[in-house]
């Protein structure tokens, strides 16, 4: 195509879209615009088409002296262009001026013209542009007032003897083009209406396809969603990191955001027992309530509220069950439990809903089993725990049985250590390490010979040597048993110095473990607080100025100022269950 030919074109293209409103164009699927489009589209065919017939008719009037016609053929021909370009004028009001503005012009053509003329032409575009658009109840009077008018102008042409009806020159000639071209243009728009009217039930059933496409896209985004709510509360509800309440309430709130309930309630039952207790609700006024869990067949209750009215037994949820309200109930179950999840919802649930909410039960029930298994694991370990102290106590005593003067210094070690221990906040587990390292710090001592350990007088070197060997007889001794390998830095190193003077190992400073510097307190402290045979106990104020003396030396300064600043509470003597919790 040549440059000229497509400039052609997209002038054509722009006239046409001059023509249609901006908001039917953005609509180039609706049916309304492709209506307009084939009109504009006939419209322009007749413009051009008339174009030459208008020149040459204006231009025959003209010579032969007839003005007024030579006026009124232009200036109808410039009108009906304008009506066409004109945007502002509603497109009903231009398609009725255009389509029976040339049924006019083209009768009075017709009754003016011979049988060659352009009457028969502009007669059957005027007629199926009046039938094509117009709608299915108005197109029948387009074809009644077409037959009137051809039956007057069948009359006209039987009866008539006026010199100017030019087509009564032709005869019969003249009558049976003009049925011709009124036959044709039937036909023509018979065909295009038909177009039309499937052009329209294609544009409908698109359209309700579209809804469906939308209404299942919807549906999609409200499953991925839930399904994400899902997840997110189901990764909440096994984090083990959170208080159990406190992850019932998330899953709760999120059962209340996405199904738009009023209240929600979580009741337990033990067993197989019926009657449950609130555990957890929203809101919160309804906690502690005793529920008698209903029993039924199928995975859940419904009742609107008529229904709950002719209840005999109603749980205290359903009292609170307002009209337009729907009532839910759902049962759940673990090996120890049985749970009943009540909610109040505005409206009858959908299925996605209902989907929802067994899939919350789902989680429900795995994080009560959950929660079942970790409280059941922390009570076994706990009495493990209880074991473990009950023999470390139980090896303390027969280390104290070989030295009397000692008896009881395991126990106020313990406790000595383990206020300090919450005073300098040492985590829960090394607090559990620091009490077993402390009960069994002198376990060494029993591969000390008697005569080593009870001798009165002072021991000699040799005697040293092996006295000193103690703490790393005792490391040995418990560095195989698993619960307790975590205390030996206690049982090693208690006799470490803070300047690096101590043994066995002559560590210095914060290279002696923060467990064994607590405890070397505790143990001096606990020696001087006690008789012994070479001595008596010393007072408070002794205490105080020798520890002090010692700061930097043989204790950790810092811990030393803690321990010193608080020795008025210090309660040595505390019921050691109050620490030895694990």
């Amino acid at each position: 195509m040549t440059s000229k030919g497509y400039k052609f074109y997209r002038l054509f293209f722009k006239l046409r879209n001059l023509m249609i409103l901006k908001d039917d164009q953005a609509r180039a699927a609706s049916l309304q615009y492709w209506q307009q489009f084939i009109f504009i589209n006939l419209m322009i065919t007749i413009y051009t088409l008339a174009l030459p017939a208008v020149v040459a008719g204006t231009y025959q009037f003209y010579i032969e002296g007839m003005i007024f016609p030579s006026l009124i053929l232009p200036f109808f021909y410039i009108f009906f262009i304008l009506m066409g370009l004109l945007r502002r004028i509603p497109y009903k009001v231009r398609q009725g001026l255009v389509s029976w503005g040339f049924y006019i012009v083209s009768i009075a053509l017709l009754l003016t013209t011979g049988p060659r003329g352009a009457g028969q032409f502009y007669i059957s575009l005027s007629i199926v542009l009046l039938l094509v658009f117009s709608s299915s109840h108005k197109s029948w009077h387009v074809v009644i007032i077409n037959t009137i008018v051809f039956l007057g102008l069948s009359a006209l042409f039987y009866f008539a003897k006026d010199s100017n009806l030019l087509f009564l020159e032709f005869g019969a000639y003249w009558w049976i083009i003009v049925t011709n071209a009124l036959c044709v243009s039937l036909i023509i728009s018979m065909t295009i209406r038909l177009i039309l009217k499937g052009m329209d039930r294609r544009y409908t059933k698109s359209q309700l396809f579209n809804k469906q496409l939308i209404i299942a896209h919807q549906e999609n985004m409200r499953q991925i969603k839930v399904q994400e709510q899902l997840r997110q509360s189901g990764m909440v509800m096994m984090d083990s990191r959170l208080d159990f309440e406190e992850r019932l309430h998330i899953v709760l709130r999120s059962l209340e955001k996405e199904l738009q309930c009023t209240t929600v309630c979580l009741s337990l039952a033990e067993g197989d027992k019926s009657e449950a207790v609130c555990i957890a609700a929203l809101p919160d006024g309804i906690n502690n309530q005793r529920v008698n869990i209903p029993d039924f067949s199928g995975s859940y209750l419904e009742y609107d509220y008529e229904g709950i009215r002719s209840l005999e037994d109603k749980t205290p949820l359903m009292l609170h069950t307002e009209a337009e309200e729907y009532y839910y109930g759902c049962r759940f179950y673990t090996s120890e439990t049985k749970g009943y999840l009540e909610l109040l919802m505005p409206g009858k649930a959908d299925q996605t809903s209902l989907n929802y909410l067994q899939l919350s039960l789902f989680q429900l029930g795995s994080a009560l089993t959950n929660e079942q298994l970790i409280r059941s694991i922390k009570k076994s370990r706990d009495i493990l725990e209880f074991s473990y102290d009950e023999i470390l106590q139980a090896w303390a005593r027969i280390l104290e049985l070989r030295d009397i003067e000692t008896q009881g210094h395991s126990r106020r070690v313990v406790s000595i250590s383990l206020n300090i221990a919450l005073k300098v906040n040492l985590p829960e587990d090394e607090q559990i390490q620091l009490k077993r390292g402390a009960f069994l710090h002198d376990i060494g001592k029993l591969g000390i010979p008697d005569r080593i350990l009870k001798k009165e007088g002072p021991l000699n070197d040799d005697e040293w040597t092996l006295m000193r060997r103690h703490p790393e007889i005792g490391r040995d001794s418990v560095i195989n048993i698993p619960f307790l390998k975590p205390a030996v830095p206690v049982i090693y190193h208690h006799h470490e110095r803070w300047d690096g003077t101590g043994y066995p190992s002559g560590l210095k400073g914060e290279d002696i473990p923060l467990a064994a510097r607590i405890f070397i307190l505790a143990d001096v402290y606990d020696a001087l607080i006690s008789d012994r045979p070479y001595r008596k106990a010393m007072e408070k104020e002794e205490i105080v100025n020798y520890m002090k003396s010692e700061r930097g030396t043989y204790f950790d300064p810092d811990l030393l100022d803690i321990f010193l600043a608080d020795l008025d509470n210090l309660t040595y003597y505390r019921e050691l269950g109050d620490f030895l919790k694990a």
